[in-house]
């Protein structure tokens, strides 16, 4: 090799530098009309027109498959915008929203919905308002049973397909997005969206999501007492504040009935409930369920505590008492509350049942009925006694998550029942009848509720087969027990 060679530079080329990607300033369709368009794909003007799908895919032809836009694209946001900027459908998913879930859940307002839809109806507004108004909607659609025509394009699928639309445009656009209320909420919604279907991975998925943007969201809350102080940021807080009680109620339900942890604790900095005790009492008694459910408790649920069981009776004592507490008679509480606060307390006392049981606390007798192993029969009977009242309907706005209670209580009936020799049967009195007529109300109750036809009511069916292989069985879940149950 010649002497030049070896002492030639080696020739280097600047990088050339990737194009810029310019979103065109109108659309196909803002030109054919020759009207103002917006770079926001798809725009308004084609969302109000229901040609959403046409002006994104309009734009996506422009695009190089390496250059990404920066704002919000993709058919799922197009389907999501076109959602957020219906106002008739969200208008009245929010109406039937504040009717039947925000007793229960009271972390939406109505100034709050509008303020969302002016962000979604602006030209660079935060994606996340317009996904969590779908979001919303595909919640409302999935648990809320209305007659056909009260929401546009009702039926069995449009809420599923709404969810799942919903979810990606989550993660193709919100999942960078710093924490928020917004962000907080559309991760809740998703995850009970998500409940209601039974997909336990993404309920997981997006509850672990809602905690954790919670917690670093309080940091980012308005501060209070200052001269910026606006009707809109104590709104927030308020708002903040009641999420707090509703993700702490739903990750520690979630984690009895699947053996998860908690995440979410009870602070000197934890928002206070009492706060809500007059304004929002059903969320007050919601919460002081399972406020005794801290991570104590759970290590015991979970054989973590093994060393400690010589603690759990007071630890249990305690939440006992928490628990029976949680649910004055004076509130003045809904149908929709009733349902889910009652069933909820009787669900808690047979956790509570079946630790002491394990733990060998039981006894054939006590003077507290509760220590007895016969216990499970009285709750099933208050639970007959205090939901007769109360319309199917007001039940299943609960979703799964009620009927999943429900077996629990039922299974356990049908424990004592093939475990425990029954006395014999007294006259019926219409006050007190049988075991057997209690547990075939129950079950009534569970294949009326959303999932227990399809999955609950088969598995309570093989528990009584195991259970009960006698002609007990039979007596047990008489045919006409389903036609008793409330309508």
């Amino acid at each position: 090799m010649s002497s030049d060679k070896r002492r030639r530079k080696p020739v280097t080329t600047a990088p050339k530098s990737a194009k810029r990607f310019q979103v065109p300033r109108a659309c196909q369709r803002c030109k054919s009309l020759r009207r103002g368009c917006e770079e926001r794909r798809p725009c308004s003007r084609c969302v109000r027109a229901g040609a959403a799908d046409d002006c994104v895919q309009a734009g996506l032809s422009h695009l190089d498959p390496s250059q990404t836009p920066s704002s919000p694209s993709g058919p799922e946001w197009a389907q999501v915008a076109a959602v957020a900027g219906n106002p008739t459908l969200v208008s009245k998913c929010a109406a039937l929203f504040f009717e039947h879930c925000f007793p229960t859940i009271p972390i939406l307002t109505p100034s709050y919905i509008s303020r969302l839809q002016q962000k979604a109806a602006a030209d660079s507004g935060p994606p996340e308002a317009s996904v969590l108004l779908a979001a919303l909607c595909a919640y409302v659609l999935l648990h809320v049973d209305e007659p056909p025509g009260v929401v546009p394009r009702r039926d069995g699928h449009y809420g599923t397909w709404l969810l799942d639309t919903a979810s990606a445009a989550y993660r193709a656009s919100c999942w960078h997005l710093p924490p928020s209320l917004d962000t907080c909420l559309l991760s809740f919604f998703l995850y009970a969206g998500q409940t209601r279907l039974s997909r336990h991975t993404q309920t997981l998925l997006f509850l672990r999501q809602a905690t954790a943007l919670w917690d670093l969201a309080k940091d980012r809350r308005p501060p209070a007492g200052t001269d910026t102080d606006t009707d809109t940021a104590r709104e927030q807080r308020t708002l903040l504040d009641r999420l707090f009680w509703v993700l702490l109620a739903s990750e520690r339900s979630h984690a009895i009935r699947y053996g998860r942890s908690i995440t979410l604790h009870v602070t000197p900095d934890a928002p206070d409930l009492d706060a809500h005790r007059d304004s929002s009492p059903g969320l007050w008694s919601l919460a002081a369920l399972f406020r005794p459910i801290d991570s104590a408790f759970m290590a015991v649920v979970n054989r973590e505590a093994a060393q400690s069981w010589s603690a759990s009776p007071a630890m249990l004592d305690a939440a006992e008492r928490c628990v029976n507490a949680a649910v004055p008679a004076r509130f003045p509480f809904r149908d929709v509350q009733k349902a889910n606060l009652r069933i909820t307390q009787l669900w808690l006392r047979i956790v509570i049942w079946q630790l002491r049981l394990r733990l060998g606390q039981l006894t054939d007798v006590s003077h507290r009925r509760s220590l007895t192993y016969r216990y499970p029969l009285d709750v099933a009977r208050e639970l007959v006694l205090s939901t007769r009242d109360l319309a199917t309907r007001a039940m299943a706005v609960h979703g799964v998550g009620l009927t999943e209670k429900l077996f629990d209580v039922a299974s356990a009936v049908v424990d004592v029942m093939a475990g425990i020799p029954q006395a014999p049967r007294l006259p019926h009195t219409g006050v007190e009848g049988p075991p057997e007529d209690d547990l075939a109300y129950i079950r009534g109750l569970v294949v009326r509720l959303p999932g227990g036809k399809d999955v609950y009511d088969g598995l309570l069916e093989r528990h009584l087969e195991q259970a009960l292989q006698s002609p007990l069985q039979s007596q047990a879940v008489p045919g006409q027990g389903l036609d008793e149950s409330p309508r």
